[in-house]
């Protein structure tokens, strides 16, 4: 624990700063780091060092109030403090939200407000819960033939954002339905499309960007924020029909790719809901030496040729983050490759920057907007996109398929793309049927 500071150093700490004009300068001119000295400043402010001139560092004026004489001129005047407004509320580790408390005055306005916690007793047990779902099914996935005429040097990048399976939107208030059988039929249509369209590469990576899932246990609130949302079924209901999608995913990424890694990245939304989505995957492709659940945790990286690929969700760093980290934690691939790709979901739309020469990209959701979305005026397109990379030349090709928005869904002819399946047993000889 860190010494108690003396009344004479904060008294040293008001006169350095009286001195240099600034909190940077006086800091550097005794060798501290700002949050130290500002630190000081705060002890001084406290225990009236300072005076009482408003507004003293680490306070913020709460009142304030005048008095005149009887020609109306300002006779005194009272300055009312107190301590400053904390940082954004952050729920600790292991803890979840388990009410709000609120006081408020005679018209029911907000006066105050209390955040309770607990103990989060509800998601430590989600991945061995679905694990025991899945136990019955492990190495159960029926493997079938690898396509022909694959191009080894060939990789495709299937990025899915921002998913949000569960989501309940209604029309009338939002703009467009949407629930988990629409959210369903919309990825499987479009990535359908998608592998039709795509070049017979070797291998294929479906990248999943985090927030598949809307909410990530029964609670039906986000993780740190506390958010309610609106969701559609049962909970567990959900989350099983989010694995059995990404099965569905896979399986069809299999009749055009001879291998299949599979990238489940942590959301803001289901950062334990994902992590037992790759646990009941791990445990149903456990026999498929086609396929590689990958167990990314945050952070993912995949150096294929002269490209390192690095992705996150991105609700916890920017695209200046995102290459710095790229090229620490992965010096040897980065001092290696010619391509440095960084992909990333959670703001819903595209954008591409370069930092260096990392090309920092976020991609589009299907998704359609919940009332809290719609609300805030978001507006970007909907659209699922592959991307082909090249062993030695990068990036050589991209396939999307878009979304009409919706007022022009219902004049959009409805296209259906069916799911390739392995094929059906043969029927037997003639010479084998019974005779007639």
């Amino acid at each position: 624990m860190s010494e108690r500071l003396t009344d004479e150093q904060c008294r040293a700490a008001v006169r350095l700063k009286a001195k240099h004009g600034s909190e940077r300068a006086a800091a550097l001119a005794v060798g501290l780091s700002r949050t130290a000295f500002r630190n000081q400043l705060h002890r001084a402010a406290e225990r009236g060092l300072m005076g009482f001139d408003p507004v003293l560092p680490g306070y913020e004026i709460k009142k304030t109030a005048t008095q005149h004489d009887d020609s109306g001129a300002v006779k005194s005047k009272w300055v009312q403090q107190h301590k400053a407004t904390g940082g954004k509320f952050e729920l600790a580790a292991g803890q979840v939200v388990k009410g709000v408390s609120a006081y408020v005055d005679g018209e029911g306005r907000i006066r105050n407000q209390w955040i309770k916690t607990q103990k989060d007793g509800i998601t430590k047990d989600l991945v061995s819960s679905l694990l025991g779902a899945f136990a019955k099914y492990k190495g159960r996935a029926k493997p079938f033939a690898a396509p022909r005429r694959v191009d080894r040097d060939l990789l495709t990048v299937y990025p899915i954002a921002d998913q949000h399976l569960g989501l309940l939107a209604w029309g009338r208030e939002t703009g467009a339905d949407y629930d988990l059988a629409i959210g369903t039929r919309r990825l499987l249509d479009c990535a359908a499309r998608l592998v039709a369209k795509s070049e017979r590469s070797k291998y294929a990576l479906i990248l999943n960007l985090g927030d598949w899932y809307h909410a990530n246990d029964q609670r039906n609130v986000t993780p740190r924020s506390g958010h309610q949302l609106d969701v559609d079924g049962r909970f567990y209901k959900v989350l099983t029909a989010g694995v059995e999608l990404m099965m569905t995913i896979i399986d069809l990424a299999l009749t055009k790719h001879e291998h299949v890694e599979v990238a489940n990245i942590p959301g803001n939304h289901d950062p334990e809901a994902a992590r037992a989505m790759t646990v009941a995957l791990a445990t149903f492709y456990a026999r498929n030496k086609r396929v590689k659940i990958s167990f990314p945790g945050d952070l993912y990286f995949r150096r294929f040729g002269a490209t390192l690929i690095g992705a996150a969700h991105g609700d916890k760093m920017r695209p200046d983050r995102m290459a710095m980290t790229m090229a620490t934690e992965r010096r040897e691939d980065w001092g290696a490759t010619a391509y440095h790709w960084f992909l990333s979901g959670h703001i819903h739309h595209e954008s591409a920057k370069e930092v260096g020469d990392v090309r920092c990209e976020s991609f589009q959701t299907l998704a359609d907007k919940d009332n809290h979305a719609k609300g805030a005026g978001y507006n970007s397109g909907q659209s699922l996109t592959a991307i082909t990379l090249h062993r030695v030349n990068g990036e050589e090709g991209r396939n999307r398929v878009n979304i009409p928005p919706p007022s022009m869904r219902k004049a959009a002819p409805r296209r259906r793309a069916a799911i390739a399946k392995p094929a059906a047993r043969a029927r037997k000889p003639a010479s084998r049927r019974r005779a007639a």
